[in-house]
């Protein structure tokens, strides 16, 4: 043994956890996902409720359930 420190691991998972640039990076992508997924939310939301209402008896949706589904928040859906 000569006494030296071991050279830090060169793997990229630990690099990446130890830069706080990756971690900022990764907050803004989880907050990007859950933005674009409310965004799909509530266009389909709006979708619904332009449905007429003889395709909604077809599928076998009242207007009661429409009227819930097109008023709940896009982040409880």
């Amino acid at each position: 043994m000569t006494g030296e420190a071991a050279a830090p691991a060169s793997n990229p998972a630990t690099i990446g956890a130890q830069n706080p640039l990756f971690t900022i990076v990764d907050s803004l992508l989880d907050s990007a996902r859950v933005i674009e997924t409310w965004r799909r939310r509530h266009k389909s939301s709006m979708q619904g409720a332009r449905v007429e209402s003889r395709i909604l008896r077809d599928l076998g949706i009242s207007e009661a359930q429409r009227f819930i589904e097109v008023n709940k928040p896009f982040w409880e859906k």
